[in-house]
């Protein structure tokens, strides 16, 4: 059982409607009455028409449901059905408890990472600010012929770094448990991104900080992710909040 899953199991057995669904190409959105989560959108290479096509069972009749039913998609196979159940895990979480601040990601980055050597797992914006005051900044991202899969070399990179900043995408397409293991013992490390559960669960994993985001304004963000926008639009429109959890 993956984290999610313990995640999923924890959840309150108290039935939460769903009222909304969304899937963009880039992001999904599920608002219940208890609030709306984010997840990023995950999709295999495989069919898109046809007897074998990839498709959510019970679409058309999933607003309605109890969201539990929807986030007990974080363990299936089928990508799109765990980027739908991390966005209503997400929806489902109740506001974090315990040390939360409104700074950006990566002002903590750069002050965890001055100096250092700091590896990071996807791709953010404060990328360029970071490589001014780290000493070397690793970036891992999705390659052509070997995807996401942690290969010897990767590996190895990882392991030299100080410290690591993880895309909670790493959640959905199921690399963070490897990424993890394969970061040197000792290094602090960040998980980074609307999709990040905001809970103590995760900070249990060993992140220095849960950095995540809060839904504030669900029509604003979900007119941006139907017109196929990234998150950089969803943050223009003020509809989300920004939120670290610290250990």
């Amino acid at each position: 059982m993956d984290f999610l899953e313990q995640l999923f199991a924890r959840l309150p057995a108290e039935p939460a409607p769903v009222r909304g669904l969304w899937i963009g190409p880039y992001w999904t959105a599920v608002q219940t009455d208890r609030g709306a989560g984010l997840a990023t959108t995950c999709l295999d290479a495989g069919p898109t028409h046809g007897e074998h096509a990839q498709r959510m069972a019970g679409a058309g009749e999933l607003v309605g449901r109890d969201a539990r039913d929807l986030a007990a998609g974080v363990a299936s196979a089928f990508p799109l059905a765990r980027s739908v159940g991390l966005a209503a895990l997400n929806a489902l979480l109740p506001e974090p408890q315990g040390r939360v601040t409104e700074r950006n990601a990566g002002e903590l980055a750069a002050e965890l990472g001055a100096g250092k050597t700091v590896g990071v797992v996807g791709w953010f914006p404060f990328i360029p600010q970071l490589r001014q005051v780290a000493a070397r900044v690793e970036i891992f991202e999705k390659d052509p012929e070997t995807g996401y899969g942690l290969t010897p070399e990767r590996a190895a990179r990882l392991a030299a770094c100080d410290g690591v900043c993880v895309t909670a995408s790493a959640l959905v397409n199921r690399t963070l448990d490897g990424l993890l293991a394969a970061a040197r013992p000792g290094a602090w490390k960040l998980l980074v991104g609307p999709s990040a559960p905001l809970c103590r669960e995760a900070l249990d994993l060993g992140f220095a900080a849960v950095c995540g985001a809060r839904v504030t304004d669900v029509a604003a963000v979900v007119r941006v992710i139907q017109e196929g926008g990234c998150f950089q639009q969803i943050r223009r429109t003020g509809g989300v909040r920004l939120l670290n959890l610290e250990a």
